[in-house]
């Protein structure tokens, strides 16, 4: 989701977003570089190798830890950018192609907003297309959808194959597992209905929306739910949004009505085996504003009990320890808080409100320790940003390990393989 400054308290743009993965699929984040590139050199993706730019940016990452790509990004020039799974009458590719993760990072390590994020997603979809398979344990290939934004504003990009819309963002905007579009959009790929006339999906000269031409209407109940709660929550506070508000919505529990084979319904905050995409493996929440943006990252599944620690790009990445791999191990930040995750759902509700008390007053004090942090313009002040922001890790951390100890004593690692939410 966006926020335009229209909508936001402070006059800056905030970004939001789950990344839903397969349960027990771990996910890190990731600071690449900025690099320069000698003339024909390759890259190699997920699945492909295609032809690496002259130079790319720094950027910021939350992956699963088996992708090239990332589900959210950042780079340092205040792009940040999310995808989401889309499903379509037009079934989409499980050859080894360049998946919609991979576009992500591409777009962070190659555009400095917006516009050019668009341009290089859009110019490479068209070279190349999309495909590839998505699942972690199950095969899944999907299309993709985009939620683009810079300190100027934000975009949605919607794609089908190699074709593609966008709109832009009026006040606020969510996505999630279906498509958004209708026959409103600023601009489109110049094969786009030929293309649905090829498919036998349209009929040349009647009325055309995207979502009801395109979209697999028999997969967009759990995507339409979450979309619609998340818009709901953003209109109820539009004009005076704030961080912290993202930080609810995301962690909202709301559920839909129950799906056909399911026990629960779609909530935007999941935990839930039953499904492919059944956990919410990540969260991330910008604001981004000219000369400063600030994102707060869990690093940790759940974010109904992660913590949202700040990073500035220009000062690094904190330490936090290992990357997670696809086994549950002791040491990971998002294994350990896995365990605790757990842990809390299945005890005593008087401990969890306590938790949840307890992280809510640490994340209004990194809040407001990061809205006085000065902008990084020089050595000194870089400096002191990066001490503000390790400071916030440290008692982020500490917070977290002690109620690790509290909760998950006497319990092994194995714990996190219990059933259940």
């Amino acid at each position: 989701m966006v926020a335009v400054s229209s909508a936001t308290s402070a006059g800056v743009v905030l970004f939001g977003k789950n990344s839903d993965r397969e349960y027990d699929e771990a996910q890190f984040l990731e600071l690449i570089p900025a690099a320069r590139h000698e003339t024909g050199a390759r890259v190699r993706l997920t699945y492909q190798e295609i032809n690496q730019a002259r130079e790319t940016h720094t950027a910021l990452l939350s992956k699963p830890h088996w992708i090239w790509g990332a589900e959210i990004g950042a780079n340092a020039y205040g792009l940040v950018i999310g995808n989401e799974a889309l499903f379509s009458k037009i079934e989409a590719s499980a050859a080894d192609g360049i998946i919609g993760m991979d576009y992500v990072r591409l777009a962070l390590e190659r555009a400095k907003d917006v516009e050019e994020g668009i341009s290089t997603i859009t110019t490479l979809l068209r070279e190349h297309g999309q495909g590839g398979n998505c699942g972690y344990r199950q095969k899944m290939a999907y299309h993709n959808s985009f939620i683009l934004a810079d300190p100027s504003g934000g975009k949605v990009l919607e794609t089908v194959d190699r074709e593609w819309v966008v709109t832009g963002v009026k006040d606020y905007y969510a996505i999630s597992n279906a498509m958004t579009i209708g026959s409103e959009f600023e601009a489109s790929s110049l094969t786009l209905t030929a293309r649905a006339i090829q498919a036998g999906i349209y009929e040349n000269g009647a009325p055309f929306a995207l979502d009801a031409v395109f979209a697999d209407q028999t997969k967009v109940a759990s995507g339409n739910h979450r979309r619609g709660r998340a818009m709901k929550l953003l209109r109820a506070r539009s004009g005076s949004l704030k961080p912290v508000d993202f930080f609810g919505i995301l962690r909202d529990h709301k559920e839909g009505q129950p799906l056909s084979g399911r026990l629960t319904g779609p909530r935007i905050c999941a935990h839930t085996r039953e499904s492919p995409l059944g956990e919410t493996a990540a969260s991330w929440v910008a604001t981004i504003a000219r000369g400063k943006a600030v994102h707060w990252v869990t690093g940790t599944g759940a974010p109904c009990t992660g913590v949202f620690k700040p990073v500035l790009i220009e000062c690094g990445l904190p330490e936090h320890g290992p990357a997670p791999r696809g086994e549950p191990d002791a040491v990971s930040l998002w294994w350990r808080h896995e365990e605790l995750r757990r842990g809390l759902d299945e005890g005593d509700q008087d401990a969890r409100a306590a938790f949840n008390s307890e992280r809510d007053d640490l994340e209004e004090y990194f809040l407001h320790r990061m809205a006085n942090c000065p902008p990084v313009t020089d050595d000194t002040s870089r400096t002191e940003a990066r001490r503000i922001v390790e400071a916030c890790w440290r008692e982020a951390l500490a917070f977290e390990a002690r109620w690790h100890e509290l909760v998950c004593t006497h319990t092994c690692i194995t714990g996190v393989n219990a059933p259940g939410r």
